[in-house]
Parts: C-alpha cells; structure tokens; sequence
C-alpha cells in the first residue's frame, strides 16, 4: 500500500508539473521573453520536477525534454544536441572508458590500496588525503570533468577498502571530498580549468599582463586555503561521526557491507569474510564473541519458532566457523600478514599490498594513463586536444588488450553519458532562446547597486552567480555575459576586473541540479551514482558554496592590501 501510495504521488508530481509547464507556455506571463524563451522555461521546470519526483529514468526525462525543445519550443535539433558533437562529450567517453580500464585491470584497486596505505587509515587523514590528491592534480589536466570521472571511482574503492558503507555517511564525505578537493583549486591556477582560460580572456589586455599564472595565484591564494581549511573541518563534522567503518546496520550488496547473519556466510567477530568488520575496527577480538553471540540473540527471537530452531542449528556451525575464522585471523596478523577485505583492527594500521607485482595488464593500462595524464598536462605547448588524446587512449586500451569489446559495452554507463549529453547542452538551448541576455539585463542593476561596498560587492556577485546558474547553465558562457557587464562597471567605480571575475568564479559551481555541473555529473556518474545520494550531495552543495563566500569576506582586505579593490 506504501508503495502504492508513493507510485501515486510521483505521478500527481509529474502530472503538476506537466501542467504547470502547459499553463506558463500558453499564457506567456513574463515580460521580455519571447514564447521561444518562456517555452524553454516551462519545459525545463517540467523535467526538474520529474528528474525529483523519479517519475522517469533520468536519461527518459532528459530525452523527452530534448524533444519538447524542438518540437514545442522550437528549438534547433543542432542547439538541442550540440554537446553530442562537441569535444567535451568525447572527453567524457574516454575519461569513462579510462574508469573501466583501471578498474578491471586492477590498477584502480592497487592505487587505492596505495593510498591507504600511505596515509593513517582514519577517516580524517583519507579525507585529506582526497583533498590533497585533487589539489595536486588540478594544475596538471585542465578539465574538470576529467579529474571528476577519473578520481571518483578511486574514492569508491578507497571507501571499499576501509570498509566504508556506500552512500552511507563516511562514503558520501570522501566523495564529497574527492569533489572539493578537484574543484577548489581551479579558480586559483588558470591551467586547472579550461573556464580559466576562459575568463583571462574576457579580461582587458592590461589587466591580463598584470595577472598571470604566479600573481593570478598570488591573489587567490587566501582564497584557495580558507575554503580548504574549512571544509576539511566541515566533512569531518558532518561526516566523520555516527558511523563506523562496517557496521552490522550496513546493507548486503556493496564491498564492505553486511546486513545479517542470515545474508553474511560467515562472521568472524571483526570482520565478515568479503565484506567489511563486523564490530568496530577498534574493539578487537576480545568482544567478537560476545558480539556474535547477541547477534544470534536478537536473530533467534525475531523469527518464527520453525525458523528459529534452523537458525540456532544453523548459527552453533556458524559459531565454530567463526572461532576457527578468528584464530586464523590472529595468526595471520602475528606473522606479518594483511588482513582481507573490510577494516583492520586497527585504524592507524598500514594496508599492504595484497596483489603482489604489477600484472603485464596492469603495465599496460598505467602506461597508457601516465602517458594520457602528461599529454594532458602539456596541452598549452603541443597544442593537441585533450578529446584526442583521450580518444587515442581509448584506442590503445584496445589495441594493448587491456579491455575488449563486451567490457567495453558494460563498463560504460551509456544511459549516465546520453542524460549528459542532453543536460550540458541546456546551455546551447538558453542561448538560442535568448534567455541568458534577458537574465544579465533583469539583474543589471542589482550588480549596480553594490558597487558602493567593497564586501556586498564580492559576496553579491557570489550569491547572484549562484542564483543564476539555475538558468544560465554553462560556466563559460555565463562567465563571458557577466564579465561583458562587469568589465565597464569595474572601471567606473575603480575595482580591478580580476576581483570581480574571480568572484564569480569561486560560485560559478553548483551541483542542486544536477545538470547545473559538468564535473559534478561526471564524477556522480563515473560510479553509478552508487558511493553517495544525490540529496545528500546537494545538501552539501549549500555548505560547501557558504565556505566560498566566506573565503571571499577574508580575501577582502588582502585585496585591498594589493591595490586590487
């Protein structure tokens, strides 16, 4: 009946908001935008509505607004679908394909293991370690959502190796993390995102002669360590408490998982033989028994009496597996050797590695990606595109034998790169519609109106930045509209367009909606939408973007101290 009523109220949902879309487009009630615009709105506010309620499949939803785009509104097939032949999906493809050649080759699982193991397996130091990672890789591979596809399925497994509940608390904070860790740094170095390069060329000649790389990062720098410092604090806080690496309240189905003893084969006091521990990593053996023996408790009397004599014959070999588990355990860890699976007994204990020497599969996939990675790196000065020398990767993957063709077809996630496709191409859409110049024109004055306060206008240009990003939904192109008004405002009230570029460039990301960020879809979807929820990623969105303004309220003075405001 739940179910039931639940399957009604998404349909209602779906229902309203199909309406709603109806009613605006035939009634056209906003004044300046043509039926094209105000079509484009209705149906987007139609699909947001379905992507919420899940009345659809996302890619579905996605589909059927792209149809309605061209069908209702209007919209050219080449606005609606231009991301399909752009670079930045191809991108995508190979980044993708990347993901699945390090994961079954093994790599992926080495690299994690690597990770572990050079930092303290504590929650803390495995989220500075993610944050660290992101920071140090920003500079060397300038798009976003390459970091993003690659760096997300490492998290994962990272998460899966201590044992980390997917989607749990602990999970969703190395995620989030991981996403922190690759953003933050790219308004501070031009080269971390092709969005840099896009805003130092919307600035004035002398303007940019003054700002490059070094002082560009000079001036950001305060920038870059507040909203690092307090995230890492803010991840532990909300994250880091209330969870315990492989708790019995986990669900069966992911690595480092278990439910019950009637869906686990075995318990061994600390750890679930293929999944996580089963206590808390620092209570040990000495409280296995006492655990598995209220386990067995609580198991016996929520069953029916039939049930209850099978499982207490069932769980006294259970019992004895587990003592025999136990000791083998514990001679395994006198002699030297790494426990499997899940967490150690000891949170601070190093992870060896259990794979042994690299495989020739492996040599194969990690030439292939140092070498992507370098191409990458070294775009400015060799002048091939990163689409093709993802797209060569991808080839060599092949070639090499690192993955073949039915690896190919279910490693990929071709529904998550198809609703890509169609969201990123919004931004396409909005401006054959027209919609980004009548959004820059409607809050033209609002910008005007904090040019008297050196702090309302750094953090007014934030909090617009973020509201407009609902609508305006390429960073670039938002970025070259804001900047076309802001440029000639900046000289007639003495502030140096650098400030108020980069201020918007700090907001620029937002990931509520998911088609509001490239990099976000990326890494979401490069691991199925399976290490954290959505909902919970987007409430965090709000209190990473807080740590953004006020990274902004500090630079204030040092700004002022360079003469830039």
């Amino acid at each position: 009946m739940k179910e039931e009523a639940k399957r009604k109220i998404k349909l209602g949902c779906a229902a309203a908001g199909a309406l709603a879309a109806a009613v605006l487009i035939a009634t056209c009630p906003i004044p300046g935008l043509s039926y094209q615009a105000t079509a484009v709105l209705g149906i987007l506010i139609m699909a947001i509505v379905w992507w919420i309620t899940g009345v659809l499949p996302e890619f579905v939803t996605a589909v059927v607004m792209a149809v309605l785009f061209v069908v209702v509104a209007g919209i050219s097939v080449g606005a609606t679908f231009s991301t399909f032949a752009s670079s930045t999906w191809w991108l995508l493809l190979s980044a993708f394909t990347l993901g699945v050649g390090m994961k079954t080759s093994g790599l992926m699982k080495r690299i994690a293991l690597a990770i572990v193991s050079k930092f303290p397996r504590t929650f803390r130091c495995q989220v500075a370690a993610q944050l660290v990672t992101g920071t140090v890789l920003g500079p060397l591979i300038p798009s976003l959502a390459v970091k993003g596809a690659m760096l997300a399925p490492l998290a994962m497994n990272i998460g899966d190796e201590l044992g980390y509940e997917r989607q749990g608390k602990r999970a969703t904070g190395l995620f989030a993390a991981m996403l922190v860790g690759i953003r933050t740094v790219a308004p501070t170095i031009v080269s971390a995102s092709i969005t840099g390069y896009a805003l130092m060329a919307t600035l004035p000649v002398d303007v940019q002669e003054q700002f490059n790389m070094a002082s560009w990062f000079v001036a950001a720098l305060p920038w870059l360590v507040v909203v690092l410092v307090l995230n890492y604090f803010l991840i532990m806080g909300i994250y880091g408490r209330g969870e315990k690496a492989g708790s019995g309240s986990e669900t069966v189905g992911a690595p480092g998982n278990a439910q019950s003893l009637k869906q686990s084969s075995l318990c061994c006091g600390t750890r679930f033989v293929g999944a996580a521990g089963c206590a808390d990593s620092k209570g040990g053996c000495a409280s296995s028994d006492s655990y598995c023996g209220q386990a067995n408790s609580a198991l016996v009397e929520s069953s029916s009496s039939e049930e209850n004599s099978q499982a207490a014959r069932g769980l006294g070999g259970l019992h004895q597996a587990s003592s025999a588990a136990q000791r083998g355990l514990s001679e395994r860890l006198k002699a030297g050797e790494p426990s499997r699976g899940g967490t150690d007994l000891s949170d601070n204990q190093g992870v060896s590695d259990e794979l042994g020497p690299l495989s020739v599969v492996e040599k194969r996939m990690l030439a292939i990606i140092l070498v992507t990675v370098v191409l990458w790196a070294t775009e400015p000065f060799h002048h091939v595109s990163a689409m093709a020398v993802g797209l060569a990767a991808l080839v060599a993957m092949f070639v090499l034998k690192v993955i073949d063709v039915p690896a190919f077809k279910s490693g990929v996630n071709w529904t998550s790169l198809l609703f890509i496709g169609i969201a990123l191409g919004l931004g396409s859409v909005f401006a054959e519609a027209g919609l980004n110049d009548w959004v820059m024109q409607t809050c033209g004055p609002a910008f005007q109106a904090l040019a008297g306060n050196p702090y309302l206008l750094v953090l007014g240009i934030g909090v617009i930045t973020v509201v407009l990003r609902f609508l305006i939904v390429s960073e670039v192109a938002y970025l070259n509209l804001l900047m076309a008004f802001l440029v000639p405002m900046a000289a007639s009230v003495g502030v140096n367009p650098w400030v108020l570029g980069f201020s918007a460039y700090a907001l620029v990301i937002a990931w509520f909606a998911k088609y509001q960020s490239p990099i976000y879809l990326a890494a979401f979807y490069a691991v199925d939408g399976k290490m954290a929820k959505h909902s919970e990623l987007a409430k965090y969105c709000g209190v990473y973007l807080a740590t953004c303004l006020m990274g902004l309220a500090v630079s204030v003075p040092y700004w002022q101290w360079m003469g830039l405001l």
